[in-house]
């Protein structure tokens, strides 16, 4: 098992424990060939990029193995990586070189955008290969919901309503985040409040639908659909989608708020 980090949104690595292997060991070692996966050959462009973001140590910790590497996690366009920068600790995206993006530019004009409206893991630096980005230190939704001890339905319906929130700030933004249906794998769960996670697949350019994907994903047809539903909240299905329909047509703050009434009825 390896361990869980608590802690806030950005943690101090010292507060931890945790340790660390330099920049300079990963680089002489196997583990380098983590900074082209999956290839094997190690592009003298990259080394430069990393040491140019200034990540002093490289860990093997996470959930995925890749290369007798753990790490946080591992996509269809990168890894990514615990590393410790300015003395904080930071997770670090690494492009895969089979990956369908020529560089990271698209992901960071997205993610950025919404960091303006305080959604997604904040920015630190970034080159074409490399994203720098505050570790988001949590569990995910369904780990954290399955593990609190007597939580009640306020704060599960707290915790949706915050997500929710932020799903339409994004459609107000005009991004489509593109993957919130499948909640399991693009929320994480903080001290502080839910994050959503992974913009590799989000735009601009196509009609943004994150309220509507993440109502599906939360209430039905899917694991954690089937922990909240009928576990805590019971909304009419036909309503809500008669509701969305309406949003779709138009996205309004009224619009939203009727369907927040309608998934979240008051018992009685």
């Amino acid at each position: 098992m390896w361990p869980r980090i608590n802690g806030s949104w950005t943690t101090n690595v010292d507060s931890i424990g945790l340790s660390s292997v330099p920049l300079t060991e990963v680089l002489q070692s196997p583990q380098q060939r983590l900074l082209t996966y999956p290839d094997e050959q190690v592009s003298c462009d990259r080394i430069s990029e990393l040491a140019d973001l200034g990540i002093t140590a490289i860990y093997d910790w996470g959930p995925k193995q890749v290369q007798s590497w753990h790490c946080l996690g591992l996509g269809y366009c990168g890894l990514v990586l615990l590393v410790q920068h300015q003395g904080h600790l930071a997770a670090l995206k690494v492009r895969r070189t089979d990956a369908p993006q020529p560089s990271f530019t698209h992901e960071v004009s997205l993610l950025a955008l919404a960091n303006t409206h305080h959604i997604g893991p904040r920015i630190r630096d970034h080159s074409n290969n490399f994203l720098l980005m505050d570790h988001v230190s949590g569990q995910p939704l369904l780990k954290w919901l399955q593990r609190q001890q007597g939580l009640e339905k306020d704060s599960v319906q707290r915790l949706l309503t915050q997500l929710l929130h932020q799903a339409f700030c994004l459609d107000q933004a005009g991004i489509d985040h593109g993957n919130l249906r499948c909640v399991t794998a693009h929320i994480m769960i903080t001290a502080q409040q839910p994050i959503l996670l992974d913009f590799s697949s989000a735009s601009t350019a196509r009609r943004p639908v994150n309220v509507t994907s993440l109502t599906q994903g939360l209430f039905w047809g899917t694991k954690i659909a089937r922990w909240l539903v009928p576990r805590w909240f019971q909304p009419d299905k036909h309503q809500c989608i008669d509701c969305l329909r309406q949003y779709k047509r138009h996205p309004t703050a009224s619009v939203f708020k009727q369907l927040l009434d309608l998934l979240f009825v008051k018992d009685g």
